[in-house]
């Protein structure tokens, strides 16, 4: 690679675009709902169950036949998940977390068109790619439910 004036210009440009979407209000969100995360024992308490439980599948799951405990481990797993995302904390922080890597991703998928619309863009979200990036999550539907 051949380092010359329009190395620097585009180093510049890609430094603005990385401090426009540091300073925005997608990272703000994310920042702030981190921040707030970090700071719920509970939820913290509820992240810790979870992977604690996940951890113990993962040592069973390579031979469900041979451990006897391995439907009942499972269920912990599930159990674990499903508290920990019901959280408000915790779907709050993941609500943020998916809309910077929607950000990302559009400004990844409009780099690579802008080079040729025929590259290939490996989005993060699987709902980027279809376009429906609203569709509802069923801790989305229960948190919302409750006013």
């Amino acid at each position: 690679m051949i380092i010359n004036e329009e190395y620097f210009a585009l180093e510049d440009q890609t430094l603005q675009l990385v401090e426009t979407i540091c300073s925005g209000e997608t990272m703000a969100s994310y920042k702030e709902a981190r921040r707030l995360l970090s700071q719920n024992k509970a939820a913290n308490a509820k992240i810790k169950a979870f992977n604690e439980a996940k951890e113990a599948y993962e040592r069973v799951e390579a031979y469900p036949d041979f451990a006897p405990d391995y439907a009942e481990i499972k269920q912990r797993v599930y159990q674990a998940k499903r508290i920990m995302d019901l959280d408000e904390s915790v779907y709050r922080f993941r609500t943020a977390e998916r809309e910077l890597q929607l950000l990302l991703d559009k400004v990844s998928e409009r780099l690579a068109h802008a080079v040729s619309p025929d590259i290939l863009v490996s989005a993060g979200d699987p709902f980027f790619q279809s376009g429906d990036s609203n569709m509802p999550a069923a801790c989305q539907i229960h948190i919302s439910s409750r006013g």
